[in-house]
């Protein structure tokens, strides 16, 4: 697979550009069991695009800037304009008001809390090594992942005011943004509107507070039912220092409420979280310390919405066997398919794979969950090995088609080695490797019983030959065994049933290659 990114920008005083380009090519093929039972599917499919995307930015006045990326793409195979595409990817304009209020309007990216606005990573994606990096980089860039920010279609605005009394400082950030169009003899449209404003006291004591209301315009569509979901939270953050070991200390707590208005049959249900953390930081690397708590009936479109939908209909191979059966998301459609991947909100609990994420399917904001978090960050044991782990323990706080409650445990470690540095080598060679773990447990009679363990492997090598020219390679082995319950829930989200599964599975991914980098961000 080819999978050069280059880049270029000119400048000018009112008018300047910049844009990437990449060229993909990737072959798959039937092997093992599948080729044998299929006998429709092609034994083997190949296929590919080159990509150039544009970017445009505007200064018609100094206090504005307006910003465009149109994309030219074009499908292995087509000649002479076929199977060629041109579209505008993003259009947004950006200024500030008197030097005080900056504002946004158009494309905009959105992130508050991990309570209220968040987006999470990707299931199995945290502490994996650098050599699968070009990977992710290309499924967030598809989709529109910047950080842990929503891209949505709005207006923003933010402001900040300096004080000289007990207040040092007032911080206010708004928005209005749609989540969702009206429909034609469809849905509403649905509004997210939110705010935030944190207040500093000192240089010690920051107090905030965030609100999020996603609710549908009943008015747009001829519905007599209208969705809405209001979350809030509060932060304490305090900033000191015990024995000369600097310390932050986080509390955060809020909570939710979600309805259907002019539905009788649907509930209204209320929901609360409270987090702390303890966070310091010393020469030999990061320390934290949290405790959680997410109620069952907490609720957040923005901070419970995931990134992978399963039920998207993947790139390899979508259908298979003779019966045209289509075909699971997998670990590598999660590491490298951006069509499975998910761009706007979903207004109920999005379905999951227990097998690639058993412990926090919605990321912190996962409810029905309490329990202790610790991580270890940028451990430096040596000048040539570094290290960090992360360890989460939880219990349900109610029992889900039981009295008996689960026991969940997610642990993750990564190492680096930098051979270079350990036989002072004149290139760079790095070793990586982490570990992934998660088991689910319950007790009680036999039906009840839950015994589930995954684990993931990763390691990858990166040798510099010359400078900036490297050979990497890298594995992936996945292992998923147990049995679990996966809950089927009704259109409020409420639980309807349970299936039980079991589970013997087992996936390995192995990459090669040569890399070499013109600068940072082009290879």
């Amino acid at each position: 697979m080819l999978f050069p990114i280059l880049a270029q920008s000119q400048v000018k005083s009112k008018l300047w550009y910049d844009g990437n380009a990449r060229v993909m090519y990737n072959r798959d093929a039937l092997e093992g069991t599948l080729k044998e039972m299929d006998t429709v599917s092609t034994r083997s499919n190949g296929g590919g695009f080159t990509i150039v995307d544009l970017g445009l930015h505007f200064i018609p006045v100094d206090a504005i800037e307006i910003s465009s990326q149109i994309r030219l793409r074009n499908e292995f195979g087509g000649m002479w304009g076929n199977r060629s595409s041109v579209e505008l990817r993003t259009l947004s304009a950006k200024g500030v008001v008197n030097n005080n209020i900056a504002f946004s309007v158009g494309d905009i990216y959105l992130k508050q809390t991990k309570f209220t606005l968040y987006n999470y990573e990707q299931e199995l994606s945290e502490f994996e090594p650098s050599v699968f990096k070009f990977y992710r980089d290309f499924v967030n860039y598809e989709n529109y992942y910047q950080s842990n920010y929503w891209r949505l279609q709005g207006i923003q605005t933010n402001f900040s005011y300096n004080m000289y009394n007990f207040i040092e400082q007032l911080d206010f950030d708004g928005f209005t943004a749609r989540v969702r169009g009206s429909e034609w003899l469809g849905k509403p449209e649905l509004i997210m509107l939110g705010g935030s404003a944190v207040v500093r006291l000192s240089n010690k004591v920051n107090v905030g507070s965030h609100f999020v209301n996603t609710f549908e315009i009943l008015s747009s569509a001829n519905e007599k039912v209208a969705y809405y979901n209001p979350v809030l939270n509060t932060q304490l953050v305090y900033s000191g220092s015990f024995k000369d070991l600097p310390y932050k200390a986080l509390l955060e707590g809020g909570f939710s409420k979600r309805g259907w208005d002019g539905d009788s049959l649907a509930p209204e249900i209320k929901g609360n979280f409270i987090t702390g953390l303890i966070y310091t930081e010393t020469k030999k690397g990061t320390f934290n310390l949290g405790f959680r708590y997410v109620d069952t009936d907490f609720r957040s479109i923005g901070a419970q919405t995931r990134r992978i939908d399963y039920n998207n209909i993947t790139t390899s191979y979508p259908y298979f066997s003779n019966n045209y059966t289509q075909r699971k998301v997998s670990l590598l459609d999660i590491m490298s398919d951006p069509n499975v991947y998910n761009q706007s909100m979903s207004t109920s609990l999005m379905n999951y794979n227990q097998m690639y994420s058993a412990v926090s399917a919605y990321g912190d904001a996962t409810p029905n969950r309490i329990g202790l978090t610790a991580e270890i960050d940028k451990i430096n044991i040596t000048d040539f090995f570094s290290a960090k782990v992360q360890s989460q323990y939880f219990s349900e706080i109610i029992g889900q088609g039981t009295t008996q409650k689960r026991s969940f445990n997610k642990s993750a470690l990564h190492s680096l080695l930098s051979l270079d540095k350990l036989f002072s080598f004149k290139n760079s060679c790095e070793l990586e490797g982490s570990i992934n773990l998660e088991t689910v447990k319950r007790d009680g009679e036999d039906f009840e019983k839950i015994d589930f363990n995954s684990a993931l492997y990763s390691g990858s090598i990166s040798i510099e030959l010359i400078k900036n020219l490297k050979i990497i390679a890298g594995a992936k082995v996945f292992y998923a065994e147990g049995n679990e319950f996966v809950v089927e829930r009704n259109i409020y989200d409420q639980i309807n049933d349970y299936s039980a599964i079991n589970y013997d599975n087992k996936e390995t991914i192995l990459i090669g290659g040569i890399q070499h980098h013109f600068t940072d961000d082009i290879y």
